[in-house]
């Protein structure tokens, strides 16, 4: 035991006997099916381990298995470098420490039979986990999402440098209209990482589970239909326990920041 915690092995890698490896497993062992993955990695430099048994499997005309296919590659030094965690830059972590001081804001998309797609632009505190607004609309232009923004503003009467607001980098959110609004309010914009859903956890939860229990189990006639059932869904989810909030509601950890001064006091 003190030998294996020396040398860094477990104790079964010193008591287990030495076996031969077979020679037909050998990754040096090239035979005709082999050959033809080395080539067609090699015609597809590019490409993933996926890729080049998915290619394979078409020119030999039977199915090959990938793992194989990574270990061929690997002995001929052809596969591809991986992306290290690393590479994403996150916006940086933001401390929430009262509401209104961050909110998410991202869109998505509905199906109704008179109109199509139509679009859901919501906003979430993430502090109390309240939708803050919304709006259904026709399209998804930056005018619906200023629209969006602007009700909740004025609704809730936040005050200019009380505010962030994360978005990602969908075209509405990053025109030159959007973020002329946002300062305008005194607003500060923070956008996310590309790919990186992460960075607006918190919306991108929230309408995980609205098209889970509401949107996919809707067949929406019209629009007016959709925004009448969606308008109930939120209502109602403002007074459904929360996770996140240890299985309390948006609006029970809304009311105990309103109802306790010191807490404000503290916040501002």
């Amino acid at each position: 035991m003190v030998v294996a915690k020396v040398a860094g092995i477990s104790r079964q890698a010193i008591y287990r006997p030495p076996t031969r490896r077979p020679a037909a497993a050998g990754p040096g062992r090239v035979g005709p099916d082999d050959q033809a993955i080395v080539e067609v990695a090699k015609a597809n430099a590019t490409d993933g381990t996926r890729m080049v048994a998915a290619i394979a499997s078409r020119e030999l005309g039977k199915p090959v298995n990938r793992k194989r296919v990574q270990r061929v590659m690997r002995t001929h030094k052809l596969l591809q470098p991986t992306r290290g965690s690393g590479r994403r830059r996150r916006p940086g972590f933001f401390r929430v420490t009262r509401p209104d001081e961050l909110w998410h804001i991202d869109m998505t998309k509905v199906w109704t039979a008179q109109h199509g797609w139509v679009y859901l632009h919501a906003m979430v505190d993430c502090c109390t986990r309240e939708i803050t607004g919304w709006n259904l609309e026709l399209r998804c232009r930056d005018d619906e999402a200023i629209d969006a923004v602007e009700e909740a503003v004025l609704a809730r009467g936040v005050r200019p440098g009380e505010l962030t607001l994360g978005s990602d980098n969908g075209s509405q959110f990053t025109s030159r209209d959007f973020r002329r609004h946002l300062s305008a309010r005194g607003i500060t914009h923070r956008r996310g990482g590309y790919r990186d859903p992460e960075s607006q956890a918190f919306i991108e939860s929230w309408f995980g589970q609205f098209k889970k229990r509401c949107a996919w189990r809707a067949e929406w006639e019209t629009i007016d239909q959709a925004r009448t059932e969606i308008g109930a869904y939120i209502d109602a989810y403002h007074h459904r326990p929360h996770s996140g909030l240890g299985y309390r509601t948006p609006r029970e950890v809304a009311s105990t920041w309103r109802d306790t001064p010191d807490l404000q006091t503290r916040a501002t």
